[in-house]
């Protein structure tokens, strides 16, 4: 069954809202997202935070109380670096008032027509996509619409839109807050204009744009999906464990935060999903690991789960996944 985005409902939290401010470079003040996981609550929190007139929707009430709650977490955080820090790291207790005060949570598409631009974060699944553009269009929304998809065609979404020079990619890295890069992929038929306009919004949004051509995998993902797919098989293969296979990435090659809890946070069914469009693009030597298949089989996406190649609690890794510890394929 198809997920459904339903009637509107109460805002969250009950703030007034001030205008948002009108970008000289986009013409942007205001900014939907559609999806308040882990991608579209960190975009909503990085576009209250900037300034902008916020309104982020999902399909439920409990999942935009879930994700209204990370993103005071995740504010509240910032206010304590900033506090230790000394105000050289994060932000100050009013900055994130200021936030909240921009942001608004709902339940109904409806209540993004007035948007200027929309950024969908919704599910990876194609269908589900298709069926929140149409529902916009048949709302009256036919301005700048952009994706967040990390594989997914920009020029077949864009079809699906209807209005395809309106429509491209700004695929945000996660965490959206602290990560800089932004890969900007245009469809086959998006307008110079737009192309120029959602530059111009990344930058607004205190990003830096990476041009990327709209080919499987975009650029970040082609290279990056088949390095965490040979991570898992040195696991299964027991040529390391999970925290040797990160730990030698980070003292190696000088990564932040190794392949396979980076697969956790993302979400190992994101993963898998990307597995399969390059493998379908490009070949065999694409093609998903076992171990990963039999993860997202066995209902374990990672930290969003509770269980991916690591165990997690409250967000934070707790362990290796011991059923992960004893799979081994020859």
């Amino acid at each position: 069954m198809r997920r459904q985005i339903g009637a509107s409902a109460s805002k969250l939290p009950s703030t007034a809202l001030s205008k948002g401010k009108e970008m000289a470079g986009s013409g942007i003040s205001r900014i939907g997202v559609i999806g308040i996981g882990t991608m579209g609550s960190g975009i909503a929190q990085t576009a209250a935070q900037q300034g902008f007139d916020t309104v982020v929707v999902d399909i439920s009430p409990e999942s935009v109380e879930r994700g209204m709650a990370g993103i005071r977490s995740s504010l509240d955080r910032m206010v304590g670096s900033f506090e230790k820090s000394g105000g050289e790291r994060g932000i100050s207790g009013e900055a994130r008032d200021a936030t909240l005060a921009r942001l608004q949570a709902h339940t109904g598409l409806e209540m993004l027509t007035d948007r200027d631009i929309i950024i969908e974060a919704a599910v990876e699944r194609l269908d589900i996509k298709e069926e929140i553009y149409a529902r916009l269009v048949g709302l009256g929304y036919n301005r700048l619409l952009v994706s967040n998809t990390s594989s997914i065609s920009i020029t077949r979404l864009a079809a699906a839109y209807g209005v395809p020079e309106n429509f491209m990619g700004m695929h945000f890295m996660n965490p959206v807050p602290i990560q800089p890069g932004v890969e900007i992929i245009r469809g086959l038929l998006t307008s110079d204009e737009t192309h120029r306009r959602v530059v111009s919004l990344c930058h607004e949004l205190g990003k830096t744009d990476i041009p990327a051509e709209d080919k499987a995998g975009f650029g970040v993902n082609r290279m990056w999906v088949p390095f965490v797919n040979e991570a898992v098989r040195v696991v299964e293969e027991g040529v390391m464990t999970p925290d040797e296979a990160d730990r030698a990435t980070q003292l190696c090659l000088a990564h932040k935060m190794g392949p396979l809890m980076t697969a956790d946070f993302v979400g190992l069914d994101v993963v898998l999903f990307i597995c399969n469009v390059l493998s379908e693009e490009f070949g065999s030597a694409y093609t998903a690991s076992p171990l990963l298949k039999r993860l997202v089989e066995a209902g374990q996406l990672g930290a969003k789960s509770g269980a991916g190649f690591y165990l997690w609690e409250g967000g934070r890794s707790v362990g290796m996944n011991p059923a992960v510890l004893r799979y081994r394929t020859k």
